[in-house]
């Protein structure tokens, strides 16, 4: 929780601004992920943001050619360097290596099954919190669509921003601009070091494809052999207790010990000629 003590504002050299404050250093640990976002300008858009708000990473996972695009640099004005220097990927995982705490976005209603989504300001105070010394990250989705309920289940927090109307839905520039400014003003508070060391998302995942391959192995047939929607059980069973890598290391040891345990045994099965 914040401790509500404002850092001391300072102007900065050249800067006219009506409010001058610091740049809160926990920033440089948030990263912006869009999700095959189609439209250069909102890219464009996205990366004055970035700037505009105090944050550094921007990551683009297979979005649409923008680079040659004069809208993306119309719109990043003031922040062209931030569109040069962001990074572009093929696959989501690749956007989160290094994350160790992934807050997705949604104006959707959704499963039931899933976290319930909290305010965009909310999440902001949690931001700042865990990164104050571990990296975090806010996910977007598509223009047309959003986050799909698989990369939902990916994410420790989901947080919306809430409207006085059903529609229309904010532009994706727009919400990144809302959730960014959040980040920042939260930032400006003092907070304490989060008390869980959080284990990266890459990793829980991988613990997760080998927890179901233990299952698989012994015989677990999931409700019409959904594999996908089991592992959203699983995720969300494991989240209720936020894991640090040493639990991993824990876990990990029982399952990888009964699944080379089931191995010796087909092995010791199998018929000799």
């Amino acid at each position: 929780m914040s401790t509500n003590t404002p850092k001391k504002a300072i102007q900065p050299t050249g800067n006219f601004r009506a409010i001058p404050v610091t740049v809160p250093e926990n920033l440089t640990n948030v990263r912006v992920i869009l999700f095959e976002p189609r439209e250069p300008g909102n890219i464009g858009s996205v990366a004055r943001v970035v700037k505009g708000m105090g944050l550094s990473q921007l990551y683009l996972v297979n979005p649409v050619p923008f680079r040659d695009v004069d809208a993306a640099w119309y719109m990043a004005h003031g922040a062209k360097d931030i569109l040069e220097n962001c990074h572009v990927v093929p696959e989501l995982k690749d956007a989160l290596e290094g994350i160790q705490y992934l807050v997705g976005t949604t104006h959707r209603r959704r499963d039931v099954r899933l976290p319930q989504p909290v305010r965009a300001r909310e999440a902001a105070e949690t931001i700042a919190t865990i990164s104050q010394d571990q990296s975090v990250a806010l996910l977007f989705g598509r223009e047309d669509f959003g986050l799909s309920t698989d990369q939902i289940s990916l994410c420790q927090l989901t947080a919306s921003v809430p409207m006085a109307t059903k529609n229309p839905s904010l532009n994706l520039a727009q919400a990144v601009q809302i959730f960014a400014y959040e980040v920042f003003t939260a930032s400006l508070n003092e907070y304490p070091p989060a008390e869980i060391d959080y284990a990266e998302v890459n990793v829980l995942e991988e613990f997760y494809e080998r927890v179901t391959r233990l299952l698989d192995k012994v015989g677990v047939i999931p409700y019409n052999q959904e594999w996908e929607t089991y592992l959203k059980s699983l995720r969300r069973v494991f989240s209720r207790a936020p894991l640090e890598e040493r639990d991993i290391a824990t876990l990990d040891m029982i399952f990888s010990t009964a699944f080379r345990y089931i191995e010796r045994l087909e092995k010791q099965l199998e018929p000799t000629e």
